[in-house]
């Protein structure tokens, strides 16, 4: 778990690319050209980082259903204190369902419908609770990040090749000044995102440039890089919660 949210991420991830590759050849000879050209690439951006935000609202709406799920078929499990503070909506748990496990899915999608989760402050304050200490986002998980062939300078600052010749000390370092570039840069494609939602990218007089595809199929990439590293740590933190 969750398989869905990641395979409904995925499918969503490649219609942005769709947008991005119908984009890109474009002509933009004319002022109309170039702004259809940019909308296009900025509709692209926009399902990138809706598919994130997707992808967050239903691995949560994953994890509580299956908790409280747990807890209705075995009575005895002892829950930490925060599960108890979960609001679900009362029509959707009243409501009669076939499959009775049904019921907290429904319950906890009826609680995530209205929310999103596009900002990694929410993101840590949804999941860190369920994870263990020294296991939570962001932080605790960049050396491995950091490590892997696809992490990016404009991820973390630094090249994968040149934090791994660093002495632990000097990692330690470099993962203080990282969670700071990390935050900043997704601070940055989530603000683009709600420029383009809320005032058709123009949060002054004129539109925001966009005029390359490659600027959007970076957003793209990291977007993925972001969810499939969580994805990976809430699958493995997930047994041990559920086990406690």
């Amino acid at each position: 778990m969750p398989a869905t949210a990641l395979q409904h991420f995925t499918e969503d991830m490649a219609r942005a690319r769709a947008i991005l590759t119908h984009a890109n050849p474009l002509p933009a000879a004319t002022s109309l050209e170039a702004m259809l050209r940019s909308d296009l690439l900025r509709s692209a951006w926009m399902f990138a980082v809706g598919a994130l935000d997707a992808y967050f609202c239903d691995a949560y709406t994953d994890i509580i259903a299956a908790t409280a799920s747990s807890k209705s078929r075995q009575p005895t499990i002892v829950l930490p204190e925060w599960v108890y503070e979960v609001k679900f909506p009362l029509r959707a748990i009243l409501q009669e369902y076939d499959n009775e496990n049904w019921r907290w899915r429904m319950a906890a999608r009826k609680m995530m419908e209205r929310e999103n989760v596009i900002s990694l402050k929410a993101v840590e304050n949804l999941f860190n609770k369920f994870f263990r200490p020294g296991q939570k986002f962001f932080h605790d998980r960049l050396d491995g990040w950091m490590s892997r062939p696809d992490a990016k300078i404009r991820l973390f600052g630094i090249s994968q090749a040149d934090y791994l010749v660093k002495s632990p000390q000097d990692k330690h370092t470099a993962r203080d000044a990282a969670i700071n570039q990390f935050k900043e840069r997704f601070g940055t494609i989530f603000q683009r995102r709600h420029d383009c939602i809320h005032n058709c990218d123009r949060p002054r007089i004129s539109p925001q440039p966009l005029k390359t595809g490659g600027t959007v199929l970076k957003v793209i990439q990291d977007v993925e890089f972001l969810v499939n590293r969580c994805d990976e740590h809430i699958n493995s933190e997930f047994a041990p919660f559920s086990s406690r």
